[in-house]
């Protein structure tokens, strides 16, 4: 039986850690668990020379990227990357003894080995890959030539192990080399195209005989063993104890693990087999006297068999488990309804022992059994999943962080149920379970309150700057949850700046810290909670249940934001025709700006349906002047539209001078085109202020040729008489609209008038813009060329360039583009015009131009808006040509994303699901994915869109609660489709109830 020695190791990366106390602090746990790993692979480990010569010679030639160590389970490739963290000062992460915490550890490490400025992991570190990849990229820059930062990562766990893979780092920059533990042909679509070398591992009889004698097997026996074992270095730990005990005959050696494991699975009797089904379940080192209950066996005949089966059990302080994942791996494979069975009684002893109450304290074996308990539901099948409710109780929360210290149990309890609900269970049940684990995951986080203030203080007086600093210490603490950690965090880093004479930070973290320690929840967790109310409610307005909707507005606390969404309810009813209904909404608005909008929209639908009566005792209630104008406007505008040369007699009513000629500009540019002009021109002369005047009688000429010469006269009259700084912008829109009307000279006459600079080039720019408009591209062209600010002429080149491509003249538009100076302005230009004529039906060529813009952010944006174009036009391979070109992963995450959404909404939920698989970063990922839930909700299937639902909530719920929420609300429309209103109803108050209790 293997049993932890005492640490005789201490690697290189550990002792660095150790030599800053806060990042010791918050590694220390899970740097302590990898650590006894390492202890007890090197205790007798023999290097394999050609292996470890072949790691250094890729690590050596590589520039930066990943090296995969593929070695088939049981090869050594664990072995060999705990003597790699112990005898060199490489970063290290076991990702099955990480104790939970491994990309915490990791990043300590990567700060402690490259010496980086503020040595102090952030919160969000243990789930978002992010954090790790910017501190490997910053440790890569300071990084020479030929001196790689060298990570190495052991195999990771699983799908039996977590809740949710762990997050692995898919950017490796130059100057840092991951050295990763991989299976031959395991796909891991995600990291693979950044492998830039593969190290076999392989071992010979020669070396395997060695390892054996080294482990003081006679060599005799050590050759027969080395040569059974089908090279592996497993098998020849496990052998000779097995014979030791007589499991194995060692006449009859079987050849190879699995035949190894498979012999000694046929020699188990009933009892063996169940402690075997029980040690594969555990997740955890169990009590001897634990296990016994499990399997209902004896202490005596427990220990007796652990005795006997020697190597393959590990003994720690907390129990025994299986020592190598590849016996728990053959009895999962052998024998997986037993493993269920296993689980379910694990289920059933904690119901048992805590008397059908598990959140209750005191029972026996509490700790060990709580601890995995949401996982044995998970696993356990669908007998199990019935108590999911239970972990998804305030009760059991609470009581999770009384036994632990801390909500990270809880965190992990709630993504097993969520991955439980994302594979069979109701809707409403997925949406709760993802809601709370992202808002326990956040609330999860932690940092010593009195770190940051001072790591910033160590790092000012090392001479790094403050500014930049501070931005990333602020960054830190902003990724805490609200609370009296917080606080203190803000208190303290606030007191330091106020020593170094930084004051005004000083007193704005001082005042942030008081608001944080008022009771009640944040300004922040409320808005994010009622986002998603709103996007619940606006999911209820599309499928038609305004009433519905309005119940869930009633959870909304801001009023404004509530008045918005009951607005929409007005504005639906309105549509349908059920004006009455929409009034009882209106006048129920609390919101005072919203009431009276709402009002007006209703008084003006009162109007359009002939019932003026009751428009005018809807409008006679309105209190908001502006309101007011707008409605008298509207139907000044009907009366326009109808004929009515009087239409303007109620404007004149209005008392507000400003309001009353914006509604006397409204209605003359009506009546120009459905009465007269003469009474258009007339209207427009009643209107006082001169500026107004001036603008309405020139989008008079505009609108209505016949009449331009004289509109525009009196225009120019108007315009005389503006005073300030307006006077400039309406001279050169007067100029504009006579070039529109075929007086050029007139126009730029006009221009000239201006002071030259900057107010002549807008007048030009502005008649270049309406020469194009009337279809006249070369003298348009020419007028913006002789601008000589570039701001302007690049201005007007844009919209030249626009104006072209909207007129089906693409090509002529990329060659006016070209001429714009600014790099990231043409840029930007050549991918609106790319997305525009990919929209116009020429996908293709469209694509083939995006690929030669030079900005990279310009050229992903326009290639990604462009996929959508492309499946619509069937050319769905093209999509896929550049996404190996499009290498940073957020620009890859984003370009896929438009792909997965663009497959997913043309009725493609297959193809739209691969590529989604495909997304490195998770947000993108589960949007992707609830894209796809989307389409095939669409087509009626509904069990796969709630599945893929699952798959998006089991995506983002470890990144955090604002993530989650926002997927909630992405989702809305889906979950509409899937349940209808009452879903989204009982979902809305499931949010309630999980925010009630987490707050108070």
């Amino acid at each position: 039986m293997i049993a932890h020695q005492a640490f005789t190791i201490m690697p290189p990366a550990v002792a660095a850690v150790a030599e800053y106390p806060h990042l010791q602090h918050q590694a220390h746990r899970s740097l302590t668990a990898q650590m006894r790993r390492i202890a007890e692979r090197c205790a007798l480990f023999v290097p394999h020379p050609v292996a470890v010569a072949q790691i250094d010679t890729a690590v050596r030639e590589s520039e930066g990227g990943i090296v995969a160590l593929e070695c088939e389970t049981g090869g050594g490739a664990t072995a060999l990357i705990c003597w790699l963290a112990a005898t060199r000062r490489w970063a290290f992460w076991l990702p099955e003894d990480d104790a939970g915490a491994g990309l915490t550890a990791l990043c300590a490490q990567v700060l402690a080995l490259s010496d980086l400025p503020i040595p102090l992991v952030p919160p969000v570190a243990a789930r978002d890959a992010l954090t790790i990849e910017r501190l490997l990229e910053e440790a890569g820059a300071k990084r020479q030539s030929g001196d790689p930062l060298v990570v190495v990562i052991g195999r990771i766990p699983d799908a039996t192990r977590t809740p949710t893979p762990p997050s692995l780092p898919v950017c490796v920059p130059p100057g840092v080399v991951v050295v990763m533990a991989t299976t031959p042909g395991e796909q891991q679509p995600v990291i693979d195209e950044r492998i830039t070398a593969r190290v076999t591992l392989q071992s010979s009889e020669t070396w395997l005989t060695d390892m054996a004698a080294h482990r003081s097997v006679h060599r005799r026996l050590a050759t027969v063993i080395a040569s059974r074992s089908q090279g592996s270095p497993l098998y020849v730990r496990l052998a000779p104890g097995l014979a030791a005990t007589r499991v194995l005959d060692i006449r009859r050696l079987p050849h190879g693990l699995s035949a190894l494991h498979q012999r000694w699975w046929e020699g188990l009797d009933a009892q063996g087999r169940a402690l075997a089904h029980m040690l594969a379940a555990a997740h955890h080192p169990l009590p001897v006297s634990l296990i016994a209950a499990l399997a209902a066996c004896a202490e005596d005949a427990i220990t007796r068999l652990l005795q006997r089966w020697g190597p393959l059990i590990e003994r720690t302080d907390e129990g025994v488990r299986f020592y190598h994942r590849a016996t728990r791996a053959f009895i999962m494979h052998a024998s997986p309804d037993g493993i269920a069975a296993a689980h379910a009684r694990f289920v059933e002893l904690v119901q048992t022992r805590s008397n059908g109450a598990p959140e209750r304290s005191g029972w026996q074996d509490e700790q060990t059994l709580s601890r995995e308990f949401a996982r044995h539901i998970t696993l356990g099948g669908a007998a199990t999943r019935r108590m999911i409710d239970v972990i998804v109780r305030r009760t059991w929360v609470r009581a999770q962080e009384r036994r632990t210290g801390d909500l990270s149990d809880a965190a992990n309890d709630a993504l097993w149920m969520l991955r439980a609900t994302a594979e069979d269970g109701p809707a409403l049940h997925l949406v709760r379970a993802a809601a709370l684990a992202g808002a326990l995951t956040f609330l999860s986080r932690s940092l010593p309150p009195h770190a940051p203030a001072e790591v910033f203080a160590a790092a000012v007086d090392r001479g790094q700057p403050r500014d930049a600093t501070m931005r990333r210490i602020r960054a830190m603490i902003d990724q805490l949850p609200d609370g009296r950690d917080k606080a203190l965090a803000l208190r303290h880093l606030g007191e330091v700046c106020y020593t170094l004479r930084m004051r005004a930070p000083a007193m704005r973290m001082l005042s942030e810290a008081l608001d944080l320690e008022a009771p009640g929840p944040t300004r922040q967790w409320r808005d994010q909670h009622e986002e998603t109310l709103v996007a619940l409610a606006r999911a209820a307005i599309g499928i038609g249940a305004p009433d519905t909707a309005l119940g869930i507005t009633t959870r909304i606390v801001h009023t404004e934001r509530r008045g918005m969404i009951e607005t929409e309810v007005v504005r639906w009813l309105i549509a349908h025709g059920r004006r009455s209904r929409a009034e009882e909404v209106a006048y129920a608005i609390s919101h005072p700006g919203n009431h009276d909008w709402a009002m007006a929209e209703v008084a003006i639908a009162h109007a359009r349906a002939g019932d003026y009566e009751r428009a005018g005792l809807v409008l006679d209630t309105l209190r908001a002047a502006t309101a007011v104008a707008w409605v008298t406007a509207e139907l000044a505008c009907d009366a326009a539209r109808r004929g009515n040369p009087r239409a303007v007699d109620r404007v004149m009513l209005l008392p507000n001078p400003a309001l009353r000629d914006r509604a006397l500009a409204q209605v003359a540019r009506v009546l120009i085109v459905q009465v007269a002009p003469e009474t258009a021109l007339e209207v427009a002369r009643m209107i006082d202020d001169h500026e107004t005047r001036a603008r309405c009688l020139i989008d008079m000429a505009l609108d209505h040729p016949p009449v331009a010469a004289q509109a525009l006269d009196e225009a120019a009259t108007a315009a005389v008489a503006v005073e300030g700084e307006e006077r400039a912008s309406v001279i050169a829109a007067l100029a504009a609209a006579e070039a529109a009307s075929g007086q050029f000279q007139v126009g730029m006459r006009m221009a000239a008038l201006l002071p030259e600079g900057e107010e002549r080039d807008r007048a030009h720019s502005r008649i270049a813009i309406a020469l194009a408009r009337r279809g006249d591209y070369t003298t348009a062209e020419t007028v913006a060329l002789t601008i000589t600010d570039e701001d302007e002429r690049g201005w007007a080149l844009d919209e030249l360039a626009r104006i072209l491509a909207a007129n089906g003249r693409h090509r002529e538009a990329f060659a006016l583009a070209a001429q714009i100076g600014d790099d990231a302005a043409r840029a930007r230009l050549e991918a609106d015009l790319a997305i525009a004529w990919a929209r116009s039906g020429a996908a293709a060529a469209a694509h083939a131009r995006a690929g030669q813009i030079a900005v990279p952010a310009e050229r992903a944006r326009a290639q990604a808006a462009i996929a959508h174009s492309l499946v619509e036009t069937g050319a769905r391979a093209r999509v896929f040509t550049d996404i190996a070109g499009v290498l940073p992963p957020d620009t890859r995450s984003r370009y896929l994303l438009a792909a997965a959404q663009a497959l997913a909404a043309h009725g493609l939920p297959d193809d739209a699901g691969e590529v989604a698989l495909l997304i490195p970063r998770p947000l993108e990922r589960a949007r992707a994915l609830v894209a796809t839930a989307r389409a095939a909700a669409g087509t009626g299937d509904l069990q796969r869109a709630q599945r893929l639902l699952g798959q998006a909530f089991l995506t983002i719920a470890p990144l955090g609660r604002t993530e989650t929420l926002q997927c909630i609300g992405w989702a809305s429309d889906t979950l509409a489709l899937i349940g209808g209103a009452e879903l989204l109803l009982t979902v809305a108050a499931a949010l309630d109830e999980i925010d009630a209790w987490l707050v108070n």
